[in-house]
């Protein structure tokens, strides 16, 4: 059998924005939302300080040598601690923002990106009339859109800061305005994991392609023996779907019915779109408290039914989750966590939903030791409406076909979490300090924002009924649109002998505070094209 490693191309790494390929996956970040002048000479101007700022976007072979160098050095040194590293640097423009640059915007063929998220809030499920709705954004609402982000990110809070100093006054120093600006931090408790306490970006796509004619030098490491084929032709780490360039850049294959062969380029229309992509940012703030209190009260309800005995809260926002608070999936470990197998990145993501999980020879010493996971088609140990089932069939069929359509839904999630942690995670607003200061500042690439990003957000964690029989809502991103003035969101669990329970709640723990829509141009566009206004 032809490997698909045979068929993959040789990215153009230089021209890439390293947040696209293969990108950032940074401890610290901040934010820099940036208005542009209105006058005629101030954005000249401005397009001249866009023109120099190209040299110091990081490109995805900087990137990508950054994190090679982060993962040996950091084996070398057997530290908790992450050693220092180059800050990276990207920088993304809204529809408007483009449009006043000069160039042929109005050309990008995607509906949503000349809306802006703002327009298509309410089909995402945001409320339309309270809190959560655009009107009372804090960035990106009507009067408060952005034409331009920044993303500044490094692996020390003070360096990334400094960074984002310096930036902020070129900015404004050229004319323009840094309208928005706001840091995220990875929880200094639990490294890696969001506020609600579960393990972040473990299922994350693998990126085919190659950095350089070097043999074998891929993008994403290939860690399964060449001697499993198939599998070794599907997956980087075991279970590390491999979705091609296309996916994530335009002008590149796309997927095929077939993940093994490179389907037809993504459009890149108008042709300065080549080796971009769109960047979705989502400021969500997740009150932390109502969803523990929720999980606790619904648990003690389940608890008095036959088969749910044992539930508590942490066994429900398992199953509403798809895995424990370290990452360890419920379908390998349903009874407990298991935080050796949540951080073991060459276990922790190896399971299947439809079939029987076998031992994989890998390219490494390291032998599998955890429990493999069973056939679970009808969702008995996972359930349908988990999160991570929602987002990601695996081998499962689903509405819109066999297991290869997953593959054209995968984004690249590139954004970290802000605010303090709660420590008392069942905590009441009036005994939080910073209620309503924490949350996640989501960032995720993707060729397309209509067939990603909001395919994923509305059809199918919104949908009660999809990806795959009716399991009901995602309950745990807690925006979907029941169609009901209470937003009542459900969703239906299974005991330990196969008994069926419903849950239904309308508390509303993670709340859209700000977004946007924004292209992520080529590096060589940025400079040549953007910077000149589209001469």
């Amino acid at each position: 059998m032809t490997r698909a490693s045979d068929t993959e191309p040789v990215l153009p790494m230089s021209k890439i924005q390293g947040i696209v390929v293969p990108g950032f996956f940074k401890p610290y970040q901040t934010l820099v939302g940036v208005r542009f002048p209105q006058q005629p000479a101030a954005m000249q101007r401005f397009k001249s300080f866009l023109g120099h700022f190209a040299d110091h976007v990081s490109n995805a072979r900087v990137t990508l040598k950054d994190r090679r160098n982060f993962r040996q050095e950091k084996l070398r040194r057997k530290a908790r601690r992450p050693p220092k590293a180059a800050i990276l640097q990207a920088i993304a423009f809204s529809f408007p923002g483009l449009c006043q640059l000069g160039v042929d915007a109005e050309k990008i063929p995607s509906r949503a990106f000349r809306l802006g998220m703002a327009a298509r809030s309410a089909m995402l499920g945001d409320p339309v009339d309270h809190e959560g709705s655009p009107s009372k954004w804090e960035v990106g609402g009507p009067g408060k859109e952005l034409d331009a982000l920044f993303v500044v990110a490094g692996n020390d809070r003070p360096t990334v800061s400094q960074c984002a100093d310096d930036l902020v006054k070129r900015i404004h120093s050229n004319g323009a305005e840094a309208y928005y600006r706001e840091d995220g931090d990875v929880r200094p408790d639990l490294r890696g994991s969001e506020h609600f306490g579960f393990s972040d970006g473990v299922s994350q796509p693998g990126i085919r392609g190659l950095a350089s004619n070097k043999p074998r030098d891929f993008i994403t490491d290939r860690h399964i023996s060449p001697e499993q084929l198939p599998t070794s032709n599907l997956f980087g780490y075991p279970g590390q779907e491999l979705v091609w360039p296309g996916t994530l850049v335009l002008g590149w294959p796309g997927p095929s019915p077939d993940p093994q062969i490179a389907g037809v380029p993504t459009a890149a229309d108008p042709p300065w779109t080549i080796n971009g992509s769109f960047l979705v940012f989502r400021r969500l703030v997740q009150d932390v408290g109502l969803f523990w209190r929720t999980m606790r009260d619904l648990a003690q309800d389940l608890a008095l039914k036959p088969g749910f005995e044992q539930v508590d809260e942490g066994w429900l926002a398992a199953r509403l989750v798809g895995r424990w608070p370290s990452g360890a999936p419920v379908n390998r470990v349903p009874d407990r966590d298991f935080p050796a197998l949540g951080s073991e990145r060459e276990a922790n993501n190896h399971f299947r939903f439809d079939s029987d999980c076998h031992q994989l020879k890998l390219n490494s010493q390291f032998e599998d030791p955890f429990p493999m996971s069973t056939a679970d088609p009808l969702g008995i140990t996972c359930p349908w409406a988990s999160h991570i089932r929602k987002v990601n069939t695996r081998d499962s069929a689903s509405d819109m076909g066999g297991r290869e359509s997953s593959y054209t839904r995968r984004l690249l999630r590139v954004g970290v979490p802000f605010g303090p942690p709660l420590l008392d995670r069942f905590a009441m607003p009036n005994n939080d300090k910073h209620f309503g200061q924490r949350g996640l500042l989501f960032l995720s690439i993707q060729a397309s924002i209509e067939e990603q990003f909001e395919f994923l957000t509305a059809r199918w964690m919104g949908d009660p009924a999809r990806p795959k029989m009716p399991g009901g809502h995602d309950i745990l991103v807690g925006q979907n649109d029941a169609a009901r003035e209470d937003r009542e969101r459900r969703c239906t669990i299974f005991g330990q002998e196969g008994q069926q329970a419903e849950i239904r709640t309308a508390a509303q723990w993670i709340i859209p505070t700000g977004g946007g829509y924004f292209f992520v141009p080529s590096i060589p566009a940025l400079r040549n094209v953007l910077a000149k206004g589209g001469t």
